[in-house]
């Protein structure tokens, strides 16, 4: 996670077309992010599932453990936990870091984590958990495990919230500072030349709505999150009219993202984040 003064400097200053202090500094927070986003993988666990699905199912005769998650499981509790922190005014990117913290643990060998790939009351409870420590670790007023427990209408107690919890971050190995697709976006945007920074807004708002898209996709949970970014910054600038950002000076900004991540940002994984977003 970046230090404050990092977050400090890139946002309280504009980002000039040359070289210079603040965007030198700002080339090695997104660098910084990038290192720290290789500790934070995760892979398609639901194509896991399949393989070990028959011999869980012959394990147990709970009618719950022979109904394993999909995909439309993951975008349901995507959804309820937007819809937790509309109503509770917290920020959504929250439900990303929760999001990508309930992946990653489903990601492990933990005996918990198989359980929540088995059975959706547990997979349930384990989204409302990471919504929870989510809350916990990255919003001013902390969610109470009694009010989760509320939330979930009486499926789950408060007791189990915080159980849970533990054998999450256990699972996790207590780490829990992964940037986001929206960290990254907020960054990349701030590449923006001086000159140009009227279309900055609107970037904002169309990337982090591309995050918040992607946030409920599981195709993109394989992707590493700076990928996702990326995707979304690139989908925005089609939003924007040659005459706010013309042709010329957008290409040199895409170069420019290109040359700090150091990534070619045209390539074929690029390309597929391309896609889904737009789908929707």
């Amino acid at each position: 996670m970046m230090d404050d003064d990092h977050h400090h400097n890139a946002n309280s200053s504009s980002t000039p077309a040359s070289p210079s202090i603040q965007q030198n500094e700002l080339y090695d927070c997104i660098q910084a992010m990038l290192r720290q986003e290789q500790h934070y993988t995760c892979h398609d666990y639901l194509q896991f599932n399949h393989k070990y699905e028959e011999p869980l199912q012959q394990e147990s005769a709970s009618p719950s453990r022979s109904d394993p998650i999909d995909e439309n499981c993951r975008s349901k509790m995507a959804e309820w936990c937007f819809h937790v922190v509309d109503c509770t005014n917290l920020q959504r990117n929250t439900v990303s870091i929760a999001m990508g913290y309930l992946d990653r643990f489903l990601c492990t060998s933990s005996h918990r984590a198989e359980r929540a790939r088995f059975d959706r009351k547990e997979y349930q409870l384990a989204a409302m958990t990471t919504l929870y420590i989510a809350v916990k670790l990255h919003e001013p007023l902390e969610m109470d495990a009694t009010l989760v427990a509320r939330l979930s209408r009486g499926l789950h107690t408060a007791s189990e919230v915080t159980t849970l919890e533990r054998d999450m971050l256990i699972a996790l190995s207590w780490r829990v500072s992964a940037p986001s697709p929206y960290d990254f976006t907020n960054y990349i945007l701030k590449l923006l030349p001086k000159a140009f920074e009227g279309v900055a807004p609107s970037l904002y708002d169309f990337s982090h709505f591309q995050c918040e898209l992607a946030t409920g996709d599981y195709a993109y949970v394989p992707l590493r999150t700076s990928f996702v970014a990326i995707a979304a910054v690139l989908n925005s600038l089609e939003g924007i009219t040659q005459d706010d950002f013309p042709f010329k000076e957008r290409m040199q900004f895409i170069q420019v993202i290109g040359d700090v991540v150091d990534f070619d940002i045209f390539s074929p994984v690029i390309n597929a984040a391309l896609i889904c977003p737009k789908q929707v």
